[in-house]
């Protein structure tokens, strides 16, 4: 039962109970209805019961209805003289009734001292009747705020309870609520609010530790190049370099080192404008079969002298993709510049296919290198991450180019990953819509 349901019954329960008591309390009391009281007297015979009780109502000081040998005396007024609502003097007694804006007075003409009055016995009914009204309604209103309220209070205090430790940080509560009541709903928003909090966190603490790694990375391969450019500066100063030929090889070095250096900060450039998403991509529909077959043929001899033999195995033509070809081809160089780096250093080789499914396409980059440790492939996509390997060679690269890469491939809401070959080598999988169709109009995405 829903908690609507609950207090709609209540309700309806309240207010039959309280209609039942109006209407008892109405027959003798009422709003102080003169017909309802002269009514209710002659129905419970009060005064027909002995010849020595009579019964008189009064408004104020004015007496407006009699029943039996009533006859107005000092009773009456010594009774209202002392305040008492049961008054004897004599062998009289006297009981009085207020009603609204009536007093009734009940009168025993033969009262004996010692004995049950029947006058007070019947002023006691009264009383009774009120007690047992109260009494129910005090009883019917308890037994519904347990069914109503305490089906509120506990889903309440588990809400509290809850937001009480996510404030303490335990990320991790979950409230577990078997109601099937309108709470269930709210528990449930409030598990995946929790949920959603834990990961934003999480999120949080891996940019948190990313951001230092990046200026860690940063400050590093800056000051490598750095340190050498002043330490040759400083030879040519002292004139360590007697020689024009020396003087000479200084010169050059230096200038590597700063081209070293501007291409850092390109590449840092880049990484921060695609991070932020400012830098436009001039969007195009391609054959990715193509694209890779021309690829290979103007690169194909540079690697080869550099030592990486570069084989395309599979490259399916007639399957369109929606890219910016030069960023693309970028994303090809730096795998393959992270194969020539890191993978092995004499007859260095890579295989690129071409896997089309129903919906996307899986470009794969497979190499021969010794490949990466599996709880490190993650991370391979880390601005200045790289291997310990790589680490301990700070000249070879930025640690830059497979983090770029990814962000240019999810610019083209495609996805980027590293997976370990059987056997050794290393494999890096990009994978891209398919577009069905499409035009090959041009636009640019911000």
């Amino acid at each position: 039962m829903t908690i609507k349901q609950r207090l709609f019954l209540s309700h309806v329960i309240m207010t039959i109970i309280l209609l039942s008591a109006i209407i008892i309390v109405d027959n003798w009391r009422g709003e102080a209805d003169l017909e309802k009281i002269t009514e209710y007297i002659k129905q419970s015979e009060i005064t027909s019961e002995d010849k020595y009780l009579s019964l008189a109502i009064y408004e104020g000081d004015k007496e407006v209805y009699t029943f039996g040998d009533f006859s107005e005396n000092t009773m009456i007024i010594a009774a209202n003289e002392s305040g008492k609502k049961f008054f004897t003097m004599d062998n009289f007694a006297i009981y009085s009734v207020e009603f609204g804006n009536y007093r009734v007075y009940l009168m025993n003409r033969a009262h004996k001292y010692g004995e049950n009055d029947k006058i007070k016995g019947s002023g006691n009914s009264f009383a009774f009747d009120i007690v047992i009204i109260i009494g129910i309604v005090i009883l019917a209103n308890q037994l519904l705020n347990r069914m109503v309220f305490k089906s509120i209070i506990i889903p309440l205090d588990m809400l509290v309870d809850g937001v009480h430790e996510i404030r303490d940080g335990n990320l991790g509560c979950r409230i577990r609520y078997n109601g099937k009541d309108e709470f269930a709903g709210i528990c449930m928003d409030f598990n995946n609010m929790a949920q959603k909090i834990q990961e934003l966190m999480e999120a949080k603490r891996k940019d948190d530790e990313n951001r230092r790694e990046l200026i860690a990375g940063i400050s590093h391969d800056l000051r490598t190049p750095l340190t050498s450019i002043k330490a040759y500066v400083e030879g040519l100063q002292k004139g360590v370099a007697t020689t024009s030929h020396l003087q000479k090889e200084y010169l050059e070095t230096i200038a590597n080192k700063a081209d070293d250096l501007e291409h850092i900060v390109k590449q840092l450039f880049l990484f921060s404008k695609l991070d932020i998403g400012d830098f436009p991509l001039v969007l195009k529909n391609i054959d990715i079969g193509k694209e890779l077959k021309q690829y290979k043929k103007s690169v194909m001899v540079e690697y080869e002298k550099r030592g990486l033999q570069v084989h395309l195995q599979d490259a399916q033509e007639g399957i369109t993709v929606r890219v910016d070809p030069i960023q693309l081809r970028n994303v090809f160089t730096n795998i393959l510049e992270n194969t020539l780096k890191y993978g092995l250093q004499e007859h260095g080789c890579i295989k690129i296919n071409c896997m089309a499914a129903v919906e996307d396409v899986s470009i794969i980059f497979e190499d021969n290198g010794p490949g990466v440790q599996d709880d490190k492939l993650d991370k391979l996509f880390n601005a200045f991450y790289r291997t310990n390997r790589a680490r301990s060679n700070p000249g070879q690269g930025s640690g830059l180019g497979l983090a770029i890469s990814r962000k240019i491939i999810e610019r083209f809401s495609g996805s980027i990953y590293a997976e370990n070959v059987y056997g050794g080598g290393l494999k890096i999988v990009i994978v891209l819509p398919i577009v069905a169709g499409g035009s090959n109009e041009e636009n640019i995405d911000y």
